[in-house]
């Protein structure tokens, strides 16, 4: 059966990738050290599972609206105000299958041919083929690691130009971990003003794992006036562990949720009825959980860091934020292994996996190709262990 040229435009998710090849070696009894899944283990708070127990037994198993429920937008709406200090009308907001989905509705709805987006890269690995295929061009904006990974206000103004119509910006940062100050997202903020023609997208999924110092205020908080041209993404999947749920959702004007939903109409309709009833009370009810998770998230952070300075050849940028870090580890191409240098982080990646049953991710589809994306999004035994198995693997190498 042939296929269709926009399948050539994309290339599988990178990150995906490597968990379905976790799944596989597990299923055939290997085992493995997962640091590659962005994926919290906590377990989902049982307030929330409750929620979802209590919407099956009300026989909530139906369709719902394609923007979803007013119960779960009502809840979005009472959380970007308790959160974020910022006011949105229940028609300004939607739900979708996850973040990622509300990502590529905007997408879908804002650029179009040979519209000009700018990402700040290292980036999340679908926003790239998400913008090609709604036929926008990635122009892509590298913030080096001595700035922690952080693109300044004079790289962003340089990188604006007649045909730019978007910019994406996550902080804190999937892969790095880097972490927007509020004196610099100002700044970026105050760039966008002088740009009335281009949208900004905030992809705001990690937005409560923040360590350095208070989370700081949102950037449509500081500046209002980019509002108007501004899509909220955020989902329930990392701040609640709730991924396997698939469910965010999305501020924007109304014009701009109108026509999202539109795509979403015609696309999967409505995201699942219970999942819609969880997200509402993870988003409106108690928020007990989430300082302990960020403090142990916190003390991997530093864990992880301890344990990346004692392996030569490596250097990790301190993460501010979320629960990934993103050594440079080509300092260790010239090893050899199998009788060829490691070369480059795929490689690195490979060896890791093959000696010491630790699952990484490589940088190059983050744009970063020196780097490889650690998640410590697991429990501190499997860090140790981690660890413990790429020291004894490294140390095979010359």
């Amino acid at each position: 059966m042939r296929l269709s040229a926009r399948t050539k435009l994309v290339k599988p998710s990178a990150t995906l990738a490597v968990t379905a090849e976790v799944a596989r070696l597990r299923g055939s009894g290997v085992e493995v050290i997962d640091f590659g899944a962005g994926e919290p283990d906590f377990d989902t708070p049982q307030r929330i599972k409750d929620a979802a127990i209590r919407a099956l037994a009300a026989g909530a198993t139906k369709y719902t609206p394609v923007v979803g429920t007013k119960q779960v937008r009502d809840a979005v709406v009472a959380k970007l105000h308790r959160v974020n200090e910022l006011d949105y009308a229940v028609e300004e907001t939607m739900v979708s299958c996850g973040g990622k989905h509300a990502l590529y509705n905007a997408f879908q709805v804002l650029f179009g041919d040979g519209d000009e987006v700018v990402l700040l890269a290292p980036f999340w690995v679908s926003y790239q083929d998400m913008l090609v295929l709604a036929g926008a061009k990635p122009m892509i904006v590298q913030a080096p690691a001595s700035q922690g990974f952080k693109l300044t206000a004079r790289q962003l103004g340089d990188a604006l130009g007649p045909r730019t119509r978007g910019v994406v910006i996550n902080s804190p940062s999937n892969p790095t971990g880097g972490a927007y100050q509020e004196h610099e997202l100002r700044a970026l903020a105050e760039v966008l003003v002088g740009y009335p023609d281009v949208a900004v997208i905030v992809d705001d999924v990690y937005e409560m794992l923040y360590f350095e110092g208070s989370r700081p205020a949102h950037i449509l908080k500081m500046v209002p006036e980019l509002r108007p041209r501004t899509v909220i993404v955020n989902s329930v999947s990392k701040t609640y562990a709730m991924t396997g749920w698939r469910l965010g959702y999305a501020a924007a004007p109304v014009d701009v949720i109108k026509a999202m939903a539109t795509i979403q109409g015609q696309c999967t309709s409505n995201p699942t009825a219970i999942a819609q009833a969880a997200a509402a009370e993870a988003l409106a009810g108690p928020q007990d959980e989430l300082p302990p998770m960020v403090d142990e998230f916190r003390w991997r952070r530093d864990y992880v860091l301890q344990r990346f300075a004692k392996l030569h050849g490596v250097a990790c940028v301190r993460p501010e934020g979320a629960f990934y870090a993103f050594p440079d580890v080509s300092g260790l191409f010239p090893l050899v292994w199998r009788d060829q240098p490691l070369g480059n982080a795929n490689r690195v990646c490979e060896f890791l996996l093959a000696e010491a049953r630790v699952a990484l991710v490589a940088g190059d589809d983050f744009a970063a190709p020196n780097h490889i994306r650690m998640s410590y999004a697991t429990s501190r035994e499997n860090l140790a262990l981690g660890f413990d198995a790429i020291e004894r693997a490294l140390a095979t190498l010359s």
